[in-house]
């Protein structure tokens, strides 16, 4: 019982420290100190690893037998510790769809020329 909780615990450590890391990257790639695709990419697996040891502390805080379930580490500390980490995890991924939509979008709309790539620019030139 003691060893599952000081998994538990160490768990919860990696997936909140993992959510740090992914704000970290996070924050890198608003700066532009990193470009926000390789950003992006450092983010998702990050974030993906969070999730997942954030799933192994729920799982390992508490034990059902039959209908009963006993939590070994105290039931509101539980549910706070997820909370948290589960409001970071949301904040983030609305945080990279901020990035896109203010950052990757605008300027991906500087860069294109309408007429340069088009097919109907070249079958009109094609044609004249």
């Amino acid at each position: 019982m003691r060893a599952r909780k000081t998994l538990a615990i160490i768990c919860y450590t990696v997936s909140a420290a993992a959510c740090l890391a992914a704000g970290a990257v996070s924050l890198m790639a608003m700066r532009e100190k990193i470009s926000c695709a390789y950003g992006f990419w450092l983010f998702v697996p990050i974030w993906i690893g969070a999730f997942w040891f954030l799933t192994f502390f729920n799982a390992l805080s508490r034990e059902k037998r039959g209908k009963k379930v006993k939590y070994i580490v105290k039931k509101s500390v539980t549910k706070t510790l997820s909370a948290l980490v589960n409001v970071l995890s949301i904040l983030l991924l609305c945080f990279w769809v901020y990035l896109y939509i203010f950052k990757v979008m605008p300027a991906a709309d500087k860069n294109s020329d309408p007429l340069k790539n088009t097919a109907a620019s070249i079958s009109i030139t094609e044609i004249i």
